[in-house]
């Protein structure tokens, strides 16, 4: 019977119990900071170094940002497949295609997201 209670060895019993005061900010931050956890769990865990990982909250812009542009390309796409394979593309077609890939890699590849301007409202080639 392998499924008997085994009472855990006497090395890993938490006996022993410390006590810590805390100022009002330093009891905000503890509990901000703590969660879900008990007070003592999440001290101990942060004693052991061996707190949860935080995982950041999405960036609700740049996923709607990313959107946009995907679904912007997958317009094209769609519009792409659509045509007759005997019709080569236009030059409107080939240059909303280079914008889109353009501006989808500019961002990818930019540290900060937000300063490249959009081109967007231009569906022409500009540098005719």
């Amino acid at each position: 019977m392998n499924n008997l209670y085994r009472p855990p060895l006497a090395e890993n019993l938490r006996i022993h119990c410390v006590s810590v005061r805390l100022n009002n900010s330093e009891l905000n931050t503890l509990d901000q900071e703590r969660k879900q956890y008990a007070k003592g769990e999440w001290l101990r865990m942060c004693l052991l170094k061996n707190q949860p990982a935080v995982v950041p909250e999405i960036n609700r812009a740049a996923w709607k940002m990313f959107g946009e542009i995907n679904q912007r390309l997958s317009e094209i796409v769609s519009h792409l497949n659509a045509k007759q394979s005997c019709n080569p593309l236009t030059k409107t077609e080939l240059f909303a295609v280079k914008r889109q890939i353009s501006e989808l890699r500019s961002r990818l590849l930019t540290a900060d997201l937000w300063s490249i301007p959009s081109n967007e409202g231009h569906a022409e080639d500009q540098t005719r």
